[in-house]
């Protein structure tokens, strides 16, 4: 079957663009060049909406002002906005686990045979294995992964379990993704996952334990954390980041979060906007008590779109809007 999306090559891209969707380019032979390294796909498909007369029929061609360099540029304003995330992510991912593992070595135990233990975690969902062979639910999987890296030949499980003969929690959640902490996590006991929420917003436990009712504090940070965890693959995959909106991971109205960090009324709300996007997950990370993911972020978005708008200055409120940083929701300058 012949696809409707045929190879071409970049002579053929090249005339795509310039001759029949009138896309103005500079310099042909260094967008071939770029085209030839980083794809048709990801620089023109994934960032040419902004720049078409009809974003739905890419056939009606491109706005007089658009250039195949201010295409290029966007892309690279994204690649530089999709690392500032990562590493922000990853700073609290790191926050999020050391908050984790001291909370079940002082509430359980340090102890592998003991903070392992079938009783300290809940059972989770149920899964049929593959061709409907085999049951198994989230602790299952779990205890697996413990098992697994307990008997790891990789460091440092290995020395831990040879020299000490024990793998303690923050060992063992060296070697767990972002994704498989947030599982250990939710199927601890309620006190663990209080613990946690308490050294990651710096409020006393006991503190929290009465406030977390009225401020449905533990439905915010679970809401956080799949959020986060999405914008984490996202980035880790090299998605779209700049005007990217979460689907399944869109916040709740909760009130450490609206208006609290995030000046939105319910109408705006309830249109779908201040829930999944860039803007919401920046503001949202202030609310932690570690500054740093918040901080660097911040920094680096002003620095990076602050270069951008020196050479295009007319997309700045196109990018604040597409990103939700405008001063009045997010409190974000770019003056």
């Amino acid at each position: 079957m012949q696809s409707d999306k045929p190879f071409k090559t970049i002579d053929e891209q090249i005339h795509i663009l310039k001759d029949e969707r009138n896309l103005t380019i500079n310099n042909v032979e260094a967008a071939k060049d770029i085209l030839q390294r980083y794809g048709y796909y990801e620089i023109i498909n994934g960032y040419k909406t902004p720049f078409l007369i009809d974003p739905n029929d890419d056939d009606k061609g491109y706005k007089e002002t658009a250039s195949f360099e201010h295409i290029f540029d966007l892309y690279k304003l994204d690649r530089d906005i999709r690392k500032d995330l990562l590493e922000s992510l990853e700073y609290f991912e790191q926050t999020f686990k050391q908050a984790l593992a001291y909370s079940v070595a002082k509430l359980i135990s340090d102890d592998q045979s003991r903070y392992t233990a079938t009783s300290h975690y809940n059972t989770g969902k149920t899964h049929h294995g593959r061709h409907g062979h085999g049951v198994f639910n989230d602790r299952d999987r779990l205890l697996r992964k413990f098992n697994k890296l307990i008997n790891s030949n990789k460091q440092p499980f290995k020395h831990y379990r040879e020299d000490h003969h024990n793998i303690p929690p923050w060992i063992m959640i060296k070697g767990m993704t972002f994704g498989e902490v947030i599982y250990w996590y939710r199927l601890s006991k309620p006190e663990i996952r209080l613990h946690v929420i308490s050294e990651l917003l710096g409020i006393d436990s006991t503190i929290l334990r009465a406030l977390n009712s009225d401020f449905k504090i533990s439905q915010m940070i679970g809401d956080l954390l799949g959020l986060y965890l999405s914008y984490r693959n996202l980035t880790a995959h090299g998605g779209r980041v700049y005007n990217h909106r979460s689907e399944i991971y869109k916040l709740r109205w909760l009130p450490l979060i609206y208006p609290n960090a995030i000046n939105a009324s319910r109408q705006e709300f309830n249109k779908g906007n201040y829930r999944s996007s860039l803007g919401v997950v920046m503001r949202t990370l202030k609310i932690f008590d570690n500054p740093e993911p918040f901080t660097n972020l911040e920094i680096w978005l002003q620095i990076h779109l602050k270069q951008y708008l020196k050479q295009h200055k007319e997309d700045k409120e196109f990018l604040l809007e597409a990103m939700e940083l405008d001063n009045i929701h997010i409190k974000f300058n770019l003056d």
